[in-house]
């Protein structure tokens, strides 16, 4: 299993961006998802998905449905020992918990890296940190129209579709992704799933 547990940077500054982040996070969906995210614990966010690091791309799709607010991301991986069945994160423990907050534990204050990722392997984990810590530069640059773009873009599938949904024409989608490395992320996003997928036999898969 893959714990993703995030906590928003200055969230005292939120204000009422607080308010209504339940909805926004209840509405980031994916396959793999067993517990939809939510807050608890003031301003902490916890989601839970199958397998070890096979839907990376949630890291950024939780991070798009969070905006204008910053997030720290700890990512851990191993197993689930207690509250499985359970629809909320915040009832489950074992592993892939523990090692989720070190993995958040372990990040600084500054602006990168954002995301951090524990699963036992050093070696995996030294691999999957350089990964996300080269996303966490990209994306920290992207400006909120490609953030958008990339975002529908994903979801849709075509420029076309991507540029209906905005209001924009599809040359100005395309525009928006290139500018913000989509390619690049996509890709790197793909290398860290097949690393889960090959350390799939280890102690900390999950």
């Amino acid at each position: 299993m893959t714990v993703i547990t995030a906590d928003i940077i200055r969230s005292r500054e939120a204000g009422d961006l607080l308010a209504a982040l339940s909805d926004r996070l209840a509405a980031v969906e994916h396959p793999l998802l067993v517990t939809a995210f939510s807050m608890s614990r003031g301003d902490e966010i916890q989601g839970v998905c199958r397998g070890p690091l096979q839907a990376p791309e949630l890291v950024r799709q939780l991070r798009f449905a969070c905006l204008p607010l910053r997030l720290r991301v700890g990512v851990g991986i191993g197993e689930i020992e207690a509250g499985q069945g359970s629809a909320s994160s915040w009832d489950m423990n074992g592993s892939a918990f523990t090692r989720a907050r070190e993995a958040l534990e372990s990040l600084g204050k500054g602006a990168a890296p954002l995301t951090a990722v524990c699963s036992g392997d050093p070696g995996f984990d030294e691999t999957a940190n350089a990964l996300w810590t080269l996303m966490d530069a990209i994306c920290q640059r992207w400006t909120p129209g490609q953030w958008d773009a990339v975002h529908h873009y994903e979801r849709l599938g075509t420029y076309e579709a991507a540029g209906k949904a905005l209001g924009i024409a599809l040359q100005n989608v395309q525009k928006r992704c290139k500018a913000a490395s989509w390619p690049a992320v996509k890709q790197a996003e793909q290398a860290l799933r097949r690393l889960g997928q090959r350390g799939h036999a280890s102690p900390w898969s999950g």
